[in-house]
């Protein structure tokens, strides 16, 4: 008598068959959205062609090689000079700061440099502006595109960008859709004005090097007093999030790890804006005081160019190309201060 095939071997075979369509539909999937994506940020009007430049020039410095690394916002790669301090104290350093950079992100950046670099000095600058819940999305990509693929970028993926946020950061065919017609217009013979060569150099003109920017634009300081002049002089107190306080200590834990000395600074805001920003937005001496405070109970150097400023007079309205990032003048000043106060250190 024939035996009948078992009904649980044929759920296999029916199951693996199943699975092996799922994958090879996935691969397809994949390797369609990375080829759309990669077409498409061809064409897009893209806002961190720096970032991409900065990062390149990181992986292509030789291991080893950077004694010095600046963290933070903006504010820290409009400040601080890399050449100012290597000029000053014998060193090479590199600026890895971005816009609106969070803690969470310092961390994550901080770890992919301690993968090809051992410096001595990290200054971390701790603007109490992104030590908060404000949910964006584009500055994050400014670091995980350019980031090299590691266990390290997939940690960066899933902490620093919110859930809802993974789709967007992973297929850049999603993120940059409404740029599609750049890519079908001229199928159909009509012309489409995308980005030249020539705009891209002319954009990365300012870029100095070793993650620094050059503006020397300056700021409007009529446009500074017209903004707050209907406004009730109501200072508020800044809340510090709690999980960007964590990412700090985690920061902080880091660099003992490696032996690495933590310097915090504050860059500076428009003498002018702080006065008013004091004055109807946020109480600024509470802030330096809970910043202040941070850096005491771990026993790291604190410099608030805000209070520094203020009593010294390093730097003044014109010395800022907006209201609250300095121009090329006023970090020169700010990175030649810095520089005097880490020799003294």
């Amino acid at each position: 008598m024939r035996s009948t095939p078992s009904l649980s071997i044929s759920n296999s075979k029916s199951y693996r068959k199943v699975f092996l369509k799922i994958v090879i539909f996935s691969a397809i999937f994949f390797v369609v959205n990375y080829w759309i994506g990669l077409k498409l940020e061809n064409v897009a009007d893209r806002k961190d062609i720096y970032a991409t430049v900065k990062w390149e020039e990181f992986y292509e410095t030789s291991h080893n090689t950077i004694d010095l690394v600046f963290l933070g916002s903006s504010y820290s790669y409009r400040s601080f000079d890399p050449e100012v301090f290597d000029n000053e104290l014998n060193t090479n350093s590199f600026n890895m700061g971005s816009p609106l950079q969070k803690p969470v992100e310092s961390y994550y950046i901080l770890k992919e440099t301690l993968k090809y670099q051992k410096p001595s000095l990290v200054v971390f600058d701790m603007n109490w502006g992104v030590f908060n819940k404000d949910e964006y999305f584009n500055t994050k990509l400014w670091n995980y595109d350019s980031m090299k693929f590691s266990a390290n970028k997939l940690g960066y993926l899933l902490n620093v960008f919110d859930q809802e946020q993974y789709f967007n950061a992973l297929f850049k065919s999603m993120r940059y859709h409404d740029d599609m017609d750049k890519l079908i217009k001229p199928l159909l013979g009509i012309n489409v004005q995308t980005k030249s060569e020539k705009d891209v150099q002319a954009y990365l003109k300012n870029y100095k090097g070793k993650g620094f920017i050059i503006n020397n634009d300056l700021v409007d300081v009529n446009s500074i007093e017209k903004k707050f002049e209907n406004a009730k002089k109501n200072p508020k107190t800044y809340k510090w999030d709690k999980r960007q306080l964590k990412y700090l200590d985690k920061i902080v834990k880091l660099c003992e790890k490696e032996n690495i000395e933590l310097v915090l600074v504050t860059a500076p805001l428009a003498p002018t804006y702080l006065e008013e920003y004091n004055a109807h937005w946020y109480d600024y001496d509470e802030i330096h005081e809970a910043a202040n405070e941070i850096a005491e109970n771990y026993g790291l150097k604190y410099f608030d160019y805000n209070v520094i400023n203020k009593a010294e007079n390093i730097v003044t309205d014109t010395d800022f190309a907006d209201t609250n990032h300095l121009n090329y003048d006023g970090a020169q000043k700010i990175s030649f201060y810095l520089v005097q106060l880490i020799k003294m250190r």
